[in-house]
């Protein structure tokens, strides 16, 4: 969990440093039944494919993605983050986080509607966009680690200086990565009562 930084250098201290670190940050904003954002985010992840060979296009994918999430800064509504130092637990953590989000993406025709499915989110309303970064990292993430209280964790100064600290990261020191917004296509839709509801609950009001 985010409130683990001081325990995990404690344990470097110690035990010397770690080879792996998981950072994952999950942001919801506000879209005002707009799919505006979620296309322009959309956007920039079509070139995602050609960042993974080339070094210089995923520090620029990055820098784009940071952009874009600063320019919708004043309609960050929900949130959450977690930071990992230790080899076996960053590992263990960044696997669900992206097989969660791929599978309760809907993508298919058949997955759509104006109702909600018992297994798959698939309202058409457009209250939110989410956006998840998930990283497994040879080295620390600093802006991470400089956040040493619980009670900043949720607020969005500390969001601002994760996100801002996106483009600091070195390429060559990510060894998997994963980008994603919810919802995956213009066809559906996040509304209030979905992100207040099962399958949401992590999620705090960022302050």
């Amino acid at each position: 969990m985010a409130q683990q930084n001081l325990l995990g250098r404690l344990r470097r201290w110690f035990s010397g440093p770690s080879d792996t670190y998981f950072f994952g940050l999950q942001i919801a904003i506000k879209t005002f039944g707009e799919d505006t954002v979620r296309a322009r985010f959309a956007h920039v992840l079509e070139d995602e494919g050609e960042a993974d060979e080339d070094v210089q296009e995923k520090r620029r994918l990055l820098r784009r993605f940071v952009a874009l999430l600063e320019e919708n800064e004043l309609f960050w509504t929900y949130g959450y983050w977690d930071y990992l130092d230790d080899r076996e637990a960053a590992i263990a953590e960044f696997n669900p986080w992206a097989n969660e989000i791929e599978g309760s993406m809907a993508t298919e025709e058949e997955e759509l509607g104006a109702q909600v499915d018992d297994i798959r989110r698939t309202s058409s309303r457009k209250d939110y966009v989410v956006v998840t970064l998930v990283f497994l990292l040879d080295q620390p993430y600093s802006p991470a680690e400089a956040i040493t209280h619980e009670d900043a964790n949720f607020l969005k100064e500390t969001f601002s200086a994760l996100v801002q600290g996106l483009t600091s990261i070195d390429p060559h020191a990510i060894q998997a990565d994963g980008i994603y917004i919810r919802p995956g296509n213009a066809a559906d839709g996040l509304s209030e009562d979905d992100l207040l509801g099962p399958g949401w609950e992590y999620l705090r009001l960022l302050l």
